[in-house]
C-alpha cells in the first residue's frame, strides 16, 4: 500500500471514529421529544403485549408507520437489557454512521478519495444530519435506504445480474419498511438520468429484474400480510395507511401543507453551517455546466428530481427532504475539491470566504459568552444549565485551536488548505453543541420529570383509575409506565369523564392548566381532592404556563 493510500485510509478511520463520537456520545441524555414517544411506547406495548405485528399506543392500534424501525429498537432493547432513550435512539445513529460511510465511499468510487473523504464531513456536521441522526424516528434508516440503494447501482451498474437488481430493490424495500415509500421511490428518481444515458435502462427488461422486482415487493407485503391475518380484530390496516400516508397525502395532503417553495429555504436551513460553500456551489457549477463530467451531471440531475418531487408533493414538511443531504454533501465537495478552472475560481474564493466569516462568528461567540451574558441576563429572567457558560467558551477556544492547528500544519495550498480548518471548527463547534450544550438544556423541560414524579405517585392505583383529558402524548404514556391503558377523554365525552368522577372510588385527573375551569366544576360534591402535582414552569416560560400538566387527586369521602 502507498504512502497515498495509507493516508486517506487513516482519513477515512479519522471521520468514522468522528461521527461515532458526534453522533452517539450522550444520545441517550435527553428526554423523548415529540414524535420520539411513538417509536418507544409502541415498543414498550409490544413488549407488554409479546405482539410485534400489531403496533399499539395506550392500547390503541397505530399503523401509521410500517414495523421495521420497531423492530430495530426492539433488538437493541434486548441486547442491551433496557427500554429507554437510549436503546430508543441507537438504530438512528447507526444508520447515520452507515450513511456517513457510504457517502464516503460513493464520492470516492465515482470521483476521488479526497471528494468521498470531504463529503462525508460536510454531511456529518450539517445540523439537519445531526439532528435527526440523533433522534428516535425513521428519519436516519430512510436516509440511509436512499443513498444506499444508489450506491450499490454504480457499484454494480455494469454487472446486472439478478444479485445486482434483486440487492437494490431488497434495500429500497426494506427502507420502505421504515418510513415509506420514498425509499423506493427517491433512489429510482436518483438513478433515472443515468439509467436514460445511452438506452441503460433496456437491461431493466431482463427477466431477471423482473423477478428481483416480485420477489422485492413480497418481502415488502409480506409483514403487512401476516399482521391482516393474524388479527382480524385489529382494527386497522398498515396496507391502507401506506396508501393514505404515501400515495393520498403526496396528491391530496390532509395535513403538514406546506408551500412550495418550502425546501428552497429548508434545505439550506437543513445543512448549515455549510450554506455559503453549497450556494457557492450551485452558483459556480451553472455556471461551468458545459465543462462538468459526465458522472457530475449526473449528481446534479438527480438532485434536481429528487428536489422536484419532494416540491410537487402536497405535504411538505422539513425533514421529509433529508435524503437530499448526502446528494447536496457530493456536490458541494466536487466543487471545492475538483472544478479548479480560472474562471471558477471566485466562486470557490467568496463560498470559502462567507464560510470562514460564518463559522469565525460562532467560535467568537463561543469565545464572548462570559462576557456577554451579565448584559443578556439582565434582559430576561432566564438561569443557564451549570458549566453552561464555561463549555461554550471551552468549544469556542477548542474549535480556534484546532482550526489554527490545522490551518498550519496543512501542506495544501489556497482555497484547499482553508478547508480542512473550517471542517475541524464545524465538528468541534456542531459536535460540542450536540453532544454537550443540547443535553444540558434538558433540565428545563419538564415532561419527563413530571412523568415520572407521576409515575411514583401513581405506583398504586389502578390504570383504570388514571384519565387524561382531552388528549395524552405518547412520552407521558411511555414514562407513566403501565401495564394497562390509562384513560382518555376527549372535549365530547363530557359525559363520559363526569361518569368516570362519580364511580371512581380513588383516582387522578391529568390536564393542561388552561382546561382548570373544565375539570374542576365537575368533579362531584363528596369528592376530595387528596394533592395536586403540577408540572414546573419556569420563569421565563409564563406564555408556556397554560400548556403545562396539572395532576388532580382525588378519592371520594
Amino acid at each position: 500500500m502507498s504512502n497515498t493510500e495509507k493516508r486517506w485510509r487513516w482519513g477515512e478511520m479519522l471521520l468514522i471514529l468522528t461521527a461515532g463520537f458526534l453522533l452517539f456520545w450522550a444520545v441517550g441524555d435527553r428526554g423523548l421529544w415529540a414524535a420520539e414517544g411513538r417509536w418507544a411506547e409502541i415498543n414498550r406495548e409490544m413488549f407488554l403485549s409479546g405482539d410485534f405485528f400489531h403496533p399499539t399506543i395506550n392500547g390503541e392500534p397505530y399503523f401509521d408507520k410500517p414495523l421495521l424501525t420497531y423492530w430495530l429498537i426492539s433488538l437493541v432493547a434486548l441486547v442491551t437489557g433496557s427500554l429507554n432513550e437510549w436503546s430508543a435512539r441507537i438504530p438512528s445513529a447507526l444508520a447515520a454512521l452507515a450513511a456517513v460511510w457510504v457517502t464516503m465511499r460513493l464520492g470516492r468510487r465515482l470521483w476521488s478519495p479526497r471528494v468521498g473523504q470531504i463529503a462525508g464531513w460536510f454531511l456529518l456536521t450539517g445540523y439537519g444530519f445531526l439532528f435527526w441522526s440523533r433522534t428516535a424516528t425513521a428519519e436516519s434508516e430512510n436516509l440511509l435506504a436512499v443513498i444506499l440503494c444508489v450506491a450499490w447501482y454504480w457499484a454494480r451498474r455494469d454487472r446486472p445480474t439478478f444479485t445486482t437488481f434483486f440487492v437494490f430493490w431488497l434495500i429500497a424495500f426494506l427502507g420502505a419498511l421504515t418510513k415509506g415509500l420514498t425509499a423506493v421511490v427517491v433512489p429510482v428518481l436518483a438513478i433515472l438520468p443515468d439509467l436514460l444515458r445511452r438506452g441503460r435502462w433496456r437491461v431493466l427488461l431482463k427477466p431477471a429484474h423482473i423477478l428481483a422486482l416480485v420477489l422485492g415487493v413480497m418481502i415488502y407485503l409480506a409483514p403487512f400480510v401476516y399482521a391482516s391475518l393474524t388479527r382480524p380484530d385489529y382494527g386497522s390496516s398498515g396496507l391502507t395507511l401506506v396508501f393514505e400516508e404515501n400515495i393520498l397525502r403526496y396528491f391530496k395532503p390532509f395535513d403538514h401543507r406546506g408551500p412550495i417553495h418550502t425546501y428552497l429555504y429548508q434545505i439550506p436551513l437543513l445543512f448549515l453551517p455549510w450554506t455559503p460553500l453549497f450556494l457557492a456551489a450551485v452558483a459556480g457549477t451553472l455556471a461551468g455546466w458545459k465543462k462538468l463530467d459526465e458522472k457530475t451531471r449526473w449528481l446534479i440531475q438527480a438532485i434536481a428530481l429528487i428536489f422536484l418531487f419532494f416540491s410537487l408533493s402536497g405535504s411538505r414538511r422539513s425533514y421529509y427532504i433529508l435524503p437530499i443531504l448526502p446528494f447536496i454533501a457530493l456536490w458541494t465537495s466536487i466543487f471545492i475539491v475538483r472544478m479548479k478552472d480560472i474562471r471558477l475560481e471566485r466562486y470557490r474564493r467568496w463560498g470559502i470566504g462567507i464560510q470562514g466569516i460564518l463559522l469565525g462568528l460562532i467560535a467568537v461567540t463561543a469565545l464572548a459568552g462570559p462576557l456577554v451574558w451579565p448584559l443578556v441576563r439582565s434582559k430576561i429572567d432566564f438561569v443557564p444549565p451549570p458549566h453552561l457558560l464555561m463549555t461554550i467558551f471551552i468549544l469556542g477556544v477548542s474549535a480556534v485551536i484546532l482550526g489554527t492547528a490545522t490551518l498550519k500544519t496543512g501542506t495544501a495550498r489556497g482555497v484547499d488548505r482553508l478547508l480542512t480548518p473550517l471542517i475541524a471548527a464545524a465538528a468541534v463547534l456542531l459536535g460540542g453543541y450536540f453532544c454537550f450544550l443540547f443535553p444540558a438544556f434538558d433540565i428545563y423541560r419538564t415532561e419527563r420529570s413530571f412523568a415520572l414524579e407521576l409515575r411514583r405517585k401513581t405506583a398504586g392505583i389502578y390504570p383504570e383509575a388514571i384519565a387524561f383529558y382531552p388528549d395524552v402524548r405518547s412520552n407521558m404514556i411511555f414514562y407513566l409506565g403501565k401495564k394497562r391503558p390509562v384513560r382518555v377523554f376527549n372535549e365530547d365525552e363530557t359525559e363520559e369523564l363526569v361518569s368516570f368522577l362519580v364511580n371512581t372510588p380513588s383516582g387522578v385527573i391529568i390536564a393542561k392548566r388552561r382546561y382548570h375551569d373544565v375539570i374542576i366544576p365537575l368533579i362531584p360534591n363528596g369528592t376530595k381532592r387528596t394533592a395536586t402535582l403540577q408540572e414546573t414552569v419556569h420563569p421565563w416560560e409564563s406564555k408556556k404556563a397554560p400548556k403545562r400538566r396539572v395532576a388532580w387527586f382525588f378519592t371520594r369521602k
